[in-house]
Order: structure tokens, then sequence, then C-alpha cells
């Protein structure tokens, strides 16, 4: 079954009423009806026959329908019944139900994705990021959620979908993140950042989450990575990172930015220790960040990778990624990689 299946259903009761009802799987939510489970005014009023079904591709879209529907009078109902004996219900619905409309943000969404959805990269993507649970990966390719963030940002009723994670999928999350990349007003972009941030729970979510216009006022900014490197949240801190790696190494760049980085630990406790992927993942981002700050301030960035053991600024993990991530990268001469061997 899809995950993409949500259904508005209609049944008629032994005495003539009517039941509506929401179910991603009509047979089998009928059959529960017919044995007397499926709710208390079907058992009281058997037997039932299904009389009409809508398809739907997210369950708000679906619940939407039902609570609508459920509102018209017995004439009203049955007159959208009737028109649904000749074409699907879900476009009765659609044409006909008072204040339905023809779509939602949400509904194009999950209808898009359900069109691109690739089992085998569903699986190649779930290797990527075992800490997400696979069954909330679809397989949708990034150039194809690209363009479905275009399109919902077109949309009057964009909102709909941005104003509200997080996300059944993790393809949602990743449209919702190119979405706000799009956003080119800094007040907004940065307001749907932080409400978008909390609800990121994976690194490559995290790092495709566009920071183009947080550029456009930087001090600002900056006090915002800030705000940002003290939540201990795993994947807002590395996001204040990155921010941190792509902004502020080059004409910006101050010293004291790689202090903040070294700094950047996650604390826990007893009753809530922090997760072996957390500190997995924003280890991996204060490496890469140093990797990259030998190429644009490699006199600054140096110090930190040679220093080791008590009183060293990076815990020897972290620098010890740092140095491999440094001597993969082709923008570093040859000769500070001989250097950062001797480091090891």
């Amino acid at each position: 079954m899809s995950p993409f299946e949500h259904h508005m259903y209609v049944l008629e009761c032994g005495d003539g009423s009517l039941y509506t009802g929401y179910a991603t799987d009509v047979a089998a939510r009928v059959a529960a009806h017919a044995a007397g489970k499926g709710a208390r005014y079907t058992k009281a009023h058997p037997p039932v026959r299904l009389v009409a079904q809508a398809r739907f591709f997210s369950k708000q879209r679906a619940m939407s329908a039902e609570a609508r529907f459920k509102r018209l009078s017995r004439a009203e109902k049955d007159q959208l019944l009737r028109l649904a004996a000749s074409e699907p219900l879900e476009d009765v619905l659609c044409r006909e139900l008072p204040g339905f409309g023809d779509d939602s943000a949400q509904e194009f969404v999950c209808r898009s994705l359900a069109r691109h959805a690739e089992e085998g990269f569903a699986r190649f993507q779930a290797s990527l990021i075992p800490n997400v649970d696979a069954w909330t990966i679809v397989g949708v390719r990034t150039s194809e959620l690209r363009r479905i963030a275009r399109e919902l940002v077109r949309r009057d009723d964009a909102d709909g979908f941005l104003g509200a994670p997080p996300h059944r999928f993790f393809e949602e999350m990743q449209v919702h993140a190119f979405a706000i990349g799009l956003e080119r007003d800094y007040d907004v972009a940065l307001r749907r950042c932080e409400a978008f941030l909390p609800y990121v729970d994976n690194w490559a979510t995290c790092d495709q989450l566009p920071i183009k216009a947080l550029a456009e006022r930087p001090e600002e900014t900056l006090v915002k990575v800030g705000e940002w490197l003290s939540t201990n949240r795993c994947y807002i801190m590395r996001f204040a990172i990155r921010v941190l790696m792509v902004h502020y190494l080059g004409e910006r760049f101050e010293p004291r930015y790689l202090d903040m980085v070294a700094a950047a630990h996650l604390t826990g406790g007893e009753e809530s220790p922090v997760s072996v992927d957390d500190t997995y993942y924003l280890n991996m981002m204060r490496a890469w960040y140093f990797a990259e700050a030998l190429v644009w301030q490699p006199e600054r960035a140096l110090p930190y990778l040679e220093r080791r053991g008590t009183g060293a600024p990076l815990d020897e993990w972290t620098r010890r990624k740092a140095i491999q991530k440094a001597i993969e990268s082709r923008r570093i001469p040859a000769s500070m990689k001989d250097q950062l061997r001797g480091y090891r």
C-alpha cells in the first residue's frame, strides 16, 4: 500500500442512514465495521454497505473532506453521491463540496511526491541517513524536490504547508527546506528558518536548508548564530556552524569564530544523556568547518589542529577528522597536507 493512500468513505447502514469516515485501507475498515468493531454508530446500525470512497494523497485533505461532508444535509449528501456514480467522488467533492476547493498545498506536495517516488532510490537514501526511520523515506530525487518547492512557493496557499512542520515524510521536510531557500526577504527567510529548525532531525535536511538570504544582514545573522549555538540542539547547532562556514570565513572572518565552533558541544545528564548520533553529526560539522577554515584562514586555523591532549581546543576525534578532511581536499596545498600528516 502506498504511504500516500488516504480515503474518505461513505457507508449506508441497515436503517438507511449514512456513516462517513477516514481510512488508509478502506476494505479493511469496512470489514471492521461489518464485524461490529469499526465504530459505535455502525455497530448499532448494522449491516453496512460501502456506497462511495474518495482517494486523496494526504491525511489532511481526506479528513477535511470528511469533516465538510458530514456537515451537509442528507439531501446534499445524496446529490453528491449520485454524481459520484459516474465520476470519482474526489472530483465531485473538489468541484461541489462547499469550501473544499480544487486542491491544497499539502495535497499538492504529497501528490507530487507520490508521482516521483522510487522504491530503489528510497532504499539508497535510507542507507545514507541511518538515523531516520526508513518508512518515512519514499525515494524522490533532489531535482524533483527542488521543482516541487518552486511550484509550491508560487501557490497562494503555500503557507498552509510551510506553516505546519513537522511533516510526516523526509521528502516533505526537504521540500520545505528548499522552499525556505527560495525566499528572498531576509525577515521572512529568518522567521521560516527559526520555525523549521527545531523539527530538523537529520544531517541531509540540515545541510540542504539554503542560507543565501541570511547573508544580506550579516550582523543580525551573527547574533542568531550565537543563539543557535547555545540551544544544545544538534541540528540547530550544526546549522549555525554551517552559516559560519559559508558566510564568515572570508572577508567577514574574525578569529573568535574559530573559538565559537571549537566550544560547540552538546551537554547532557543522567536523565537526558546526549545521543551518540547527535554527538557524531555535530562533531562532523565542526571538523568540516575547521577543514574549510584551513582553505580560507590557514594561519589562524592550523593551531587548532596542531595542539592535542589536555588543554587542546578540539577533542581528539574532531581534530583528527578535520585533518582527514583537509588531507582529502583538493584545495589544500600538498605542503600543508604534509604538515597536517605530522599532526596525527
